[in-house]
């Protein structure tokens, strides 16, 4: 009788616990959208929870164990762009936190944030157009980053002119 091989925590971390984590923050970040905007009791305090968590999720993704194929060619640039965009992404989102309640320094997190998620996501399309095998690599933090782009944008637009 063989007994399952274990895995390492960094793919524990990777493929169980952060997806996991990331749709419960998704859902507490809704929540507290919502009772933002019916103005009830407890905005604030859930719209913390929410969106720094969903950024905490956003900042380990960048350090989790990616797996790539052995038959792979992928560029050493995915990687790199892979980083980048979860990164910038956590800084994106609490830039859009601080925004909604109306914190200092928002503007300059959602303008950083806005900047290298926008960029990171036409390196991305770039070195995937180029080589498919940066597919497997860029495929999550690609369509993760195109729709929290375009809600930056939003919120950074949605400024007052002062």
């Amino acid at each position: 009788m063989s007994t399952p091989q274990k895995s390492n925590f960094g793919e524990l971390l990777a493929k169980t616990i952060l997806p996991k984590v990331l749709f419960i923050s998704v859902l507490v970040s809704a929540i507290g959208l919502v009772f933002h905007f019916l103005d009830l009791n407890g905005k604030t305090d859930i719209l913390m929870v929410g969106f720094s968590s969903l950024a905490g999720v956003f900042f380990l993704s960048a350090f989790a164990v990616v797996t790539v194929p052995a038959d792979s060619k992928h560029s050493p640039y995915a990687l790199i762009v892979f980083k980048v965009l979860y990164i910038s992404s956590a800084v994106l989102v609490i830039g859009i936190l601080f925004s909604i309640l109306n914190m200092g320094g928002y503007k300059e997190m959602l303008q950083i944030g806005c900047g290298t998620v926008g960029l990171g996501v036409i390196v991305a399309a770039a070195l995937v157009g180029t080589n498919r095998d940066n597919m497997v690599i860029l495929m999550r933090p690609f369509v993760m980053g195109i729709p929290l782009f375009l809600l930056g944008v939003y919120f950074l637009y949605q400024l007052p002119t002062t």
